[in-house]
């Protein structure tokens, strides 16, 4: 009985450690790569929602990422997870543009360059 023990733990020790690994050299980085992508269009959609509302109030888009941060009550700015540089914006006559600094993508007047698909 005490080997079939010894056995069982030597099993699932081993077990545990392949699925470790595999995780580790496999489908982590991707999950990962996912996982920034997804937290970045997030951020991006953010500040998209905050530019609706401050042009609600206003009447004007906001002129920079700064305004809407203000207006937002955001102490720290939303910055891309991959890079930690803040987002990019560009304000037009008709709208605006807001552009990830590591190549996420970017929202024009609200309407996005990425599809959901992307974010699988």
């Amino acid at each position: 009985m005490r080997k079939k023990i010894i056995w069982i733990v030597a099993i699932s020790a081993i077990a545990l450690l392949l699925t470790y690994i595999a995780c580790e050299f496999g489908g982590h980085q991707k999950l990962s790569e996912v996982s920034i992508r997804r937290q970045c269009h997030a951020n991006m959609n953010t500040l998209c929602t905050n530019q609706a509302s401050t042009k609600d109030a206003t009447g004007e888009w906001a002129e920079s990422i700064a305004e809407m941060d203000e207006f937002a009550g955001r102490i720290w700015p939303l910055v891309c997870p991959e890079s930690r540089e803040e987002y990019l914006m560009e304000r037009k006559d008709d709208g605006y543009r807001l552009e990830c600094p590591s190549g996420h993508g970017s929202i024009e007047t609200g309407r996005r360059s990425w599809t959901e698909e992307n974010d699988r």
